[in-house]
């Protein structure tokens, strides 16, 4: 798989972007009861946090910033973590998807950070992570379309957009129950260093191998210099 970051992004402020490429992945597996127990307690967490507190977090006001930058609103589009909580103190629980998003998902809680996920199998690479520079169409899961403007940050592969302004994820690439292989993309902000998104990713990466023991996970940083593989 091979990723490109473009110079358009880079000048937007996010000279780095932290990638997992997760193979032989279980959505249906098990998840162990140390994670259950995780799991309820960031559920718990979210559901009594203040989301204005949440809000004016560090990690979360640079991706507001970066979205008034390019001129979206940060109200129609809020940072993943508030859409997450508000999501889970409307339905009075953290929703269950499948292993590896519910893993995801309670990392979110963790770190505040946007984590983009896809199955593998339906990206025809490369990657390029870039401020659009083109008007383009966008499916995210579960809603309608939306129109891309060129100002607005994505990421694509050779068929279309994957991600959306860091908020939305594609339903083109979505895991299925019959997923395989996994791509997780941490595209960060001003605020988050790289070490911060790489200790997630490990987190991610330590979560899965938890209850799927054929698992086999790679890390990478992608700058505008090439990509490099993280041991």
């Amino acid at each position: 798989m091979d990723f490109r970051l473009d110079d358009s992004l880079v000048d937007a402020g996010i000279d780095t972007v932290v990638v997992g490429i997760a193979k032989h992945v279980d959505p249906q597996a098990v998840l162990p009861v140390a994670f259950l127990e995780k799991k309820q307690a960031m559920e718990q967490w979210a559901l009594q946090c203040e989301v204005e507190e949440v809000a004016e977090s560090a990690v979360v006001t640079g991706y507001t910033d970066l979205l008034q930058k390019v001129g979206r609103s940060v109200k129609k589009n809020p940072p993943t973590i508030l859409a997450l909580i508000r999501n889970i103190q409307h339905r009075g629980s953290l929703p269950q998807i499948n292993s590896i998003i519910d893993i995801y998902n309670v990392e979110c809680l963790k770190s505040f950070l946007a984590i983009g996920g896809h199955d593998l199998d339906k990206i025809e690479g490369p990657i390029e992570f870039t401020i659009s520079q083109r008007e383009d169409l966008f499916l995210p899961i579960l809603s309608s379309e939306k129109h891309v403007a060129p100002t607005d940050p994505v990421y694509r592969d050779q068929k279309g957009v994957l991600a959306w302004l860091d908020v939305r994820d594609s339903d083109l690439y979505k895991f299925e129950e019959t997923t395989k292989n996994a791509l997780f993309v941490i595209q960060g902000n001003q605020e988050t260093t790289v070490e911060m998104r790489l200790e997630a990713l490990e987190r991610i990466h330590k979560d899965l191998a938890s209850c799927m023991p054929d698992l086999q996970f790679e890390k990478f940083l992608v700058t505008r210099n090439g990509v490099k593989p993280v041991s």
